[in-house]
């Protein structure tokens, strides 16, 4: 992710660049993210899709009257946890709060090890772009 700032204006452009893939939102001033834009299509010569509601599994979402952007990965989540069969319906915590993780001391097993680094790895798609309040829960796990 790239960001620019419009040095007279200061108003903020954000740049998604991905392999092929190209994202420009987040200015206020309509004029000046159409010229950034129109200036890397015919650079790249590529073409314009329009309004951005997804991009890499990330949705993205907008009020106009409030200026506001939303982004959520909530059905990147979904499609994750019903891959590993984990319940989304949990009505209480399956750990106490306080709970410590302790080492394993037995042999492991490869295959459970191949498992659980599929699912903690899921994750980390999610922290990098959208849901920074589960990064410390997480990295724990890794």
């Amino acid at each position: 992710m790239h960001y620019f700032i419009n040095k007279e204006t200061r108003e903020l452009v954000i740049v998604n660049v991905y392999i092929n893939n190209v994202c420009f939102m987040g200015s206020k001033d309509f004029l000046l993210l159409l010229e950034l834009k129109q200036k890397f299509m015919i650079k790249y010569k590529c073409c314009n899709l329009r309004e951005t509601k997804e991009f890499l599994e990330i949705y993205i979402s907008h009020n106009h009257k409030d200026q506001k952007i939303f982004v959520d990965q909530f059905e990147y989540l979904n499609k994750t946890l019903a891959c590993f069969n984990v319940a989304t319906n949990l009505t209480s915590i399956p750990l106490p709060l306080c709970y410590v993780f302790k080492p394993n001391d037995k042999q492991w097993d490869p295959n459970f090890c191949q498992k659980y680094q599929q699912i903690v790895k899921s994750p980390i798609y999610l922290i990098i772009d959208s849901c920074h309040d589960i990064e410390f829960a997480v990295v724990k796990l890794v």
